[in-house]
């Protein structure tokens, strides 16, 4: 099942481009509009290593701010393999490691709300920068 990115707010679909540009993994979005009453998504996604989840976390934080969008901050503590970035009432962005995203297991936390799995092509701009600038030459 796909989503309309059209349909998200702007957030996001920031945040879901920043997590397929860095190469998180599994992304999925839990809409919990009418749910919960903290924010009206999540998103959620796999991260290789910390490094990896420290660098989606300063991409996000530069992002939203060149933006303008809301941020209201990040919980993440290193050895924890779970890291939350948040943005206020629109979203809250859930990173982990692969065996901590099983043991927390949010989507069944939040089966009630309705979880997509996005799909990178949705949200990355496919690169024709390149072949524009050769087109000038």
């Amino acid at each position: 099942m796909t989503t309309n990115k059209q349909e998200l707010p702007q957030s996001v679909s920031v945040g879901a481009s920043i997590l397929f540009e860095l190469r998180a993994q599994d992304v999925q979005l839990i809409d919990l509009r009418g749910i919960k009453d903290v924010t009206d998504y999540f998103l959620v996604a796999t991260c290789e290593s910390e490094a990896q989840m420290q660098a989606i976390l300063n991409e996000l934080r530069k992002e939203f701010k060149a933006n303008k969008l809301p941020s209201v901050g990040v919980e993440y503590k290193e050895g924890v393999r779970w890291a939350v970035f948040d943005a206020g009432l629109d979203l809250m962005v859930h990173l982990f490691e692969e065996e901590k995203r099983a043991e927390i297991s949010l989507d069944r936390l939040y089966a009630d709300g309705k979880i997509v799995e996005l799909d990178e092509n949705d949200f990355v701009k496919t690169n024709t920068k390149k072949a524009d600038d050769n087109e000038l030459v």
